[in-house]
């Protein structure tokens, strides 16, 4: 039998998968979508989620990325959301704080190194194969956690493929959803853009 932490550290879609269960038989999933991200990371994983205005000020915050939407400090167990951005955005919050989520399930339970992960833009990440890995780890695991394949699989069909109304069911932008889609061989070829 495969342990939980040999399947986190393999599969970041399995990893979002099994905290759903987990979460499913101690807290109940109820009616999803959407997936109750927030509540996820507070009462199970027990991290706080703090919205922060200058997240680079923060002590120890990585100075080789681009613009921060959220911060993961591992030693206080705090997610860190960028305000501005939650306000404007609150589906772009509900990524972040699932993407850091990912982090602490698949990098900062296994021992890394760092004590914070930064949810940066991919292309200000260093070339050297291991920030970006974790950032496409930790997205996929976010992907996974508020779009869970099952769930869009059986749903998008049975709602006609309508993003606008997908989008709200998952409290996800229409761009998100139609993404999400696209990577799962979802989307009819037609609405493609």
């Amino acid at each position: 039998m495969i342990s939980s932490a040999a399947v986190r550290m393999a599969d970041p879609a399995l990893a979002a998968q099994q905290l759903l269960t987990e979460y499913d038989e101690t807290y109940g999933l109820g009616d999803i979508p959407p997936v109750p991200v927030a509540d996820i990371a507070e009462s199970l994983l027990m991290l706080d989620i703090v919205e922060e205005d200058e997240i680079r000020a923060l002590p120890g915050a990585p100075a080789n990325c681009g613009p921060l939407s959220g911060l993961l400090t591992t030693a206080d167990q705090t997610i860190w959301v960028d305000r501005r951005e939650a306000q404007s955005s609150p589906e772009r919050k509900r990524f972040t704080v699932a993407h850091e989520v990912g982090h602490w399930v698949l990098h900062a339970r296994r021992g890394a190194a760092k004590t914070i992960e930064c949810a940066c833009a991919l292309d200000d990440i260093r070339e050297d194969g291991g920030p970006r890995e974790r950032e496409r780890e930790a997205n996929a695991f976010a992907n996974e956690l508020i779009m869970p394949q099952a769930i869009i699989s059986k749903l998008a069909p049975e709602l006609g493929f309508n993003l606008a109304l997908l989008g709200e069911c998952f409290e996800v932008s229409v761009r998100a959803l139609e993404l999400r889609l696209i990577r799962l061989d979802l989307l009819p070829s037609w609405m493609r853009s």
